[in-house]
């Protein structure tokens, strides 16, 4: 009654002071400090730990495609290898053949000639007729198949792209005609050898026969050399 709130009508006991200073403590005690510094605190470090392990553990992205750069250096570095022996040469690979077939092509685009859809078309059934006629010479137990032919071509087309760069050169000439007979001659050689050394790793001596096995392989770069030349 004398200006003083009466607690008990609330339900609650009169702050500290209440009593006789009159001065009211309007502090909340329902905020606790201590209590919000002790709130649990989540460990993201886990979560990105995680991920970045799970991301170390993936493998390069070409591995992924079946790429392997090194390999395709070293069947590209036989090629150029006058060697009895071709190294790295014994799998088969599409990635260094569509790589060659694109540079033939861009090759024949500089001189004003648009032949990639001959050219592979031309790879295409080229691969098709000498897998089956490699297995036909060698008999059974050669299981050189398409892909493999496929592969052997495309590596063996560096020369013909050397040949291509030689004609904006030099243009038609009787230079130029010696360098195709050249680059027929040396990709036939490192055709023959590629069949050889596959057929080798799977125990079959062909080496008699490599000569029959280099003549079909003459006349197909005969046929892209004449792409150069005419």
């Amino acid at each position: 009654m004398n200006g003083q709130p009466n607690w008990s009508d609330y339900g609650q006991q009169p702050p500290q002071g209440a009593a006789g200073q009159g001065n009211l403590n309007f502090v909340s005690t329902s905020f606790d400090p201590g209590r919000a510094q002790a709130q649990p605190s989540y460990n993201t470090n886990y979560n990105n730990n995680t991920a970045t392990t799970s991301f170390d553990d993936e493998p390069p992205l070409l591995e992924e495609l079946g790429i392997d750069i090194t390999s395709i250096f070293k069947k590209t570095g036989a090629v150029f290898s006058f060697g009895s022996t071709a190294d790295g040469t014994y799998d088969s690979d599409l990635s260094g053949p569509i790589v060659f077939i694109l540079g033939l092509g861009f090759s024949h685009m500089l001189s004003g000639k648009v032949l990639f859809g001959l050219i592979i078309g031309w790879t295409i059934i080229t691969s098709l007729g000498m897998s089956w006629l490699v297995n036909l010479l060698v008999g059974p137990g050669g299981d050189i198949g398409m892909y493999a032919c496929c592969s052997i071509l495309g590596y063996c087309l560096v020369p013909q792209i050397v040949l291509s760069l030689a004609y904006l050169v030099i243009g038609k000439s009787v230079a130029l005609s010696v360098i195709a007979v050249f680059a027929i001659l040396w990709s036939t050689r490192v055709a023959s050898r590629f069949v050889t050394v596959r057929l080798k790793a799977k125990h079959i001596p062909v080496e008699e026969q490599r000569s029959l096995l280099a003549y079909p392989w003459l006349l197909v770069f005969s046929m892209f050399a004449l792409l150069s030349l005419y």
